[in-house]
């Protein structure tokens, strides 16, 4: 009879027989299963500069992010995605509160706004407890209040050089994308 050994890893089971050596990322050790895979989203509203949607579809695709959810326009550039568009899902709505009823509603998503605000933890300390739509500021102006409303709570990315308050919005879903990424792994035994 062939012994066979399960583990899960990014949300997907893995099966290997007896005899062959498993990746070292496999745990043998069997933990319950996920009820649902956690996913990042990411939430586009109110960005300015409308390439800057293309560059962070790129990012999104390459730190796993399920869904790009548009709120009021729904066009963007695609310059800088580098095909990465055709790995997203993408979905659209007219307004902020009913992007709000659907993350919470039917993805049972938290809502983490990315600011530079009283109350905000340090991205580095992986905040994180579940599925997480990350909603990112204007380039100009950061999260208006309406934006604030919604979200459940708020990293920020330390920085160590002077000079600029802020970074692009496209830099600041790339680092926190990652750190979500990175943060998968002690959860839930993924690889990073």
């Amino acid at each position: 009879m062939e012994n066979i050994v399960q583990t899960f890893h990014s949300g997907r089971l893995l099966t290997f027989h007896s005899g062959v050596d498993p990746p070292p990322f496999a745990s043998l050790t069997m933990a319950a299963a996920p009820t649902a895979a956690v996913e990042s989203l990411v939430v586009v509203h109110n960005v300015a500069k409308r390439h800057n949607v293309g560059t962070l579809a790129r990012s999104a695709t390459a730190f796993g992010v399920s869904e790009i959810i548009f709120v009021g326009r729904r066009d963007f550039n695609a310059f800088g995605s580098h095909g990465s568009t055709s790995h997203l899902r993408f979905r659209h709505f007219l307004s902020l509160s009913q992007a709000h009823l659907y993350l919470k509603e039917e993805r049972d998503c938290d809502i983490c706004g990315v600011e530079i605000t009283e109350g905000a933890i340090s991205v580095t300390h992986h905040p994180f407890k579940k599925s997480t739509a990350f909603l990112l500021g204007n380039e100009g102006t950061g999260l208006s209040e309406k934006e604030c409303e919604i979200c459940d709570f708020f990293v920020y990315i330390p920085q160590y050089g002077g000079g600029t308050a802020s970074l692009n919005v496209t830099v600041a879903a790339s680092i926190v994308l990652h750190h979500f990424g990175a943060w998968l792994p002690s959860s839930l035994g993924r690889l990073s």
